[in-house]
């Protein structure tokens, strides 16, 4: 097993695209992040995934194929067919930092050796932990990875930057939600053991984010390979998404509060199309505190119907023009206020949670001259 810092110093792949992004259309801040337990995409599912600049591929996906491969090959094959499309698409690789998922050819080699396996303080036995019941995760649990141990450190950055050597893969998403605890960590842990699992965790994503070409707590250069956590408090990333952003002003104080610390920021909305929460307002929210390097999606974890991918793109919203921002955004009583170069503006309130954006060509088709 090799160590950490040999790690450290291998080059970064010539495969770590960072995301392109710029503010002439919402178009080119967005991002894709979904998988098809059925197996791939169909074509036409790929004509409208290929309009992200910037797509992950969870962890079921070819979940329900029928094959015995592991989800490494299933979703490097997935991401290989979107570069095809578009090579300058940033793709990412999901993995987890926490959760030993069984399906994942990682578990296999995980299995050998116990010595790697987090266990509780006091007992000294295995911690198992509970994921996604979607994924039918063993009935004890699945173990952890105890990222004290410095050769877990060094395994886990090496699947992950392995990936990108694939000369398809640009970066990674580094999950870390488990069931009570903080950052990923169980809470059977004494305050030294939980000490050194989350110290060690750091080493291990700083690790990552060092051999994309990038410096943990810096701000994102916007020339780098990505590593995307789960929480904006989250050290060693370059990256991070809001899982559940909203029409809300909690959402854009995070969003704002991510931009501010120079990272790359997705912000996620978890619905599609709901008549209850319109699109349009979790944009404003997000047009109101977006930065250089933020991106909007949207959807659920799994895609297994054209409809639901196309549905992640709209026109009506994403191609109209945009243009840079003239500034932050101002706020008077509950009224945020935003004005881009387009002469499109933008305003929410934190009162009602309601957003509007005024287009620059308000009563025109989106532009039949939008480019990708």
């Amino acid at each position: 097993m090799r160590g950490l810092l040999q790690f450290l110093v291998l080059p970064a792949s010539a495969a770590a695209l960072a995301p392109r992004h710029s503010w002439d259309y919402v178009a080119n801040m967005t991002f894709f992040h979904s998988c098809n337990e059925s197996g791939l995409f169909i074509e036409e599912a790929l004509d409208t995934i290929a309009r992200f600049p910037m797509v992950t591929i969870e962890k079921g996906q070819g979940f329900h194929d029928g094959t015995k491969r592991y989800a490494e090959e299933k979703i490097i094959e997935q991401i290989r067919a979107v570069k095809a499309r578009d090579p300058m698409i940033s793709t990412v690789f999901y993995m987890n930092s926490v959760l030993d998922w069984y399906f994942y050819a990682m578990h296999q080699e995980f299995l050998q050796k116990p010595e790697w396996w987090l266990r509780e303080s006091q007992s000294g036995k295995p911690f198992y932990a509970h994921g996604d019941k979607h994924f039918n995760p063993p009935k004890e649990g699945m173990l952890v990875f105890d990222h004290s141990k410095l050769d877990v450190q060094s395994w886990w950055h090496g699947v992950c930057v392995n990936a990108t050597r694939t000369g398809v893969v640009d970066g990674c998403f580094s999950d870390s939600s488990t069931p009570g605890g903080s950052h990923g960590t169980p809470r059977v842990l004494n305050a030294t053991d939980q000490e050194a699992f989350e110290a060690g965790k750091v080493k291990t994503m700083t690790s990552v984010t060092a051999a994309f070409g990038g410096t943990a707590g810096q701000p994102f250069a916007g020339s780098t390979g990505v590593l995307i956590g789960k929480t904006s408090d989250q050290q060693g990333i370059n990256a991070f998404q809001i899982e559940m952003f909203e029409a809300s002003n909690a959402s854009i104080v995070e969003l704002m509060s991510g931009v501010e610390q120079g990272y790359l920021v997705q912000a996620h909305v978890d619905y599609l199309h709901n008549p209850t929460k319109p699109q349009v307002d979790t944009l404003a929210a997000f047009l109101i505190g977006a930065g250089d390097h933020s991106y909007y999606g949207t959807g659920s974890w799994i895609s297994d119907d054209l409809e639901d991918v196309q549905a992640r793109w709209s026109q009506d919203l994403f191609e109209r023009p945009l243009g840079k921002p003239l500034g932050k955004a101002t706020a008077t009583g509950n009224m945020y206020t935003r004005r881009f170069t387009s002469g499109t503006w933008v305003e929410f309130n934190t009162h009602t949670n309601k957003g509007n954006i005024h287009w620059a060509d308000a009563g025109q088709s989106p532009t039949s001259t939008f480019v990708v």
